[in-house]
């Protein structure tokens, strides 16, 4: 699997750059640049679509002292990326009308998720920094994340910028589809109007 440092100087190639990295804590602009946009990059990658690999359950800790209409108010995973939904007992794959309503707070010391599920699970992205975990799909699109970013901070011309992005949003359309090939949750269920009309 692609390294951080590989990862990055597919992303300079991808621009048009001949000078690559051999570290992201070189004294050299491109290495500057790395290292300022990698992993914001990567996060914000793993954010845009629910990864299998980064895919993480916990039960959540209570904390108690819930707001007016709400039932329980429950500590935000430290390790939490992107909260996913609260998982529906008993349900794989719940219906628009079965998922679990929740809201994202401030809370002192970090955030809380307010819900009225009682011992709710919340399914998330967690932060993954080993790029050994990366699929090939999720290389290829923060590659091209990244040599946008890097196409400004390097050439300052939009257009590298918009192809790149083009590029990106492209790659990641085909990494989700292969994403989805690595579950099996059974039969998507009916929607409202089919079921109303059965």
């Amino acid at each position: 699997m692609a390294s951080a440092v590989q990862i990055c100087n597919m992303a300079l190639m991808r621009i048009g750059q001949n000078q690559f990295i051999d570290s992201i804590d070189e004294q050299s602009k491109a290495a500057e640049l790395c290292a300022l946009h990698y992993e914001q990059c990567r996060d914000e990658v793993l954010q845009a679509f629910p990864w299998p690999f980064a895919e993480a359950r916990v039960a959540l800790a209570d904390i108690g002292s819930p707001p007016q209409n709400w039932a329980f108010r429950y500590r935000y995973p430290v390790d939490c990326l992107e909260a996913r939904h609260i998982s529906v007992p008993g349900v794989t794959m719940p219906t628009s009308a079965q998922r679990i309503p929740y809201k994202v707070v401030h809370a002192t010391g970090g955030r809380a998720i307010l819900t009225n599920q009682e011992q709710a699970e919340l399914v998330y992205t967690v932060r993954v920094e080993d790029t050994t975990y990366f699929p090939q799909a999720f290389v290829n699109a923060l590659a091209w994340r990244l040599a946008a970013e890097l196409a400004m901070g390097l050439q300052a011309r939009p257009e590298n910028y918009a192809s790149a992005i083009q590029n990106y949003q492209y790659t990641i359309g085909q990494a989700q589809a292969l994403a989805f090939e690595e579950s099996e949750e059974g039969p998507v269920p009916d929607s409202e109007f089919i079921q109303a009309r059965n």
